[in-house]
């Protein structure tokens, strides 16, 4: 099975994200408007075929909450004995890290190259979410696991552009976002599998791994 690493925020602040960006209305002129003109077809991202239906096209592609987490690192496809080997070890070491208490607040989008994300920006001791992220990846150096290296970035996705994406719609989400304050709540680390639903792929935990007291 393929296993992540993640944190996963509880239901009720995902959701109160989720109802944030949301509650932004689409101007009746921007939802009428041909898809091309949106900030994907002036990018010169392709079209496909669904696109091309009668359908009024959604301004973002929501993600929904069962599927928002903020990925640490990916560590490969483990058997199941591998897979507990793992835990054991990021458990050990997380023992000894004390938890942050984080919120989420602010927003932003389109953010590195590459990028089609709306995000939700973290708030609070960063550094020692950090230091918790990069810790995961290290606890596991010695056990042989390939482990992606890419950086954690204090953000969680909570939709993504369209073709029909506009400009000022997509600015009024990210000022929705900046507006607002979540509530706090501690971290802790969870691993989670790959599995399919509805046919996509969706990541399931399967351990919880908490932070020590601070």
């Amino acid at each position: 099975m393929l296993v992540y690493g993640a944190f996963i925020p509880p239901s009720a602040v995902l959701e109160a994200l989720d109802d944030v960006v949301r509650s932004v209305s689409v101007p009746v002129e921007a939802a009428s408007a041909e898809p091309q003109r949106g900030l994907l077809g002036r990018f010169g991202r392709h079209r496909d075929v669904a696109e091309e239906s009668d359908e009024v096209p959604a301004m973002l592609e929501h993600v929904p909450v069962a599927r928002m987490s903020m990925p640490i690192t990916g560590f490969g496809n483990l058997t199941t004995s591998d897979a507990n080997r793992l835990s054991d070890a990021v458990s050990t070491a997380a023992a000894g890290w004390p938890a942050p208490t984080v919120r989420f607040a602010g927003g932003t989008a389109l953010d590195f190259p590459g990028d089609w994300s709306v995000w939700a920006k973290l708030e609070g001791d960063l550094d020692a979410v950090g230091a918790i992220a990069r810790g995961v990846t290290q606890s596991v150096q010695g056990l042989g696991y390939f482990v992606d290296r890419r950086q954690f970035r204090p953000m969680l996705s909570v939709a993504t552009v369209t073709p029909a994406t506009t400009g000022p719609y997509l600015q009024a989400v990210v000022d929705a976002l900046e507006a607002f304050r979540g509530e706090e709540w501690t971290m802790a680390i969870s691993l989670t599998r790959e599995t399919f639903v509805d046919g996509r792929p969706a990541l399931t935990e399967f351990k919880r791994i908490p932070l020590a007291s601070s």
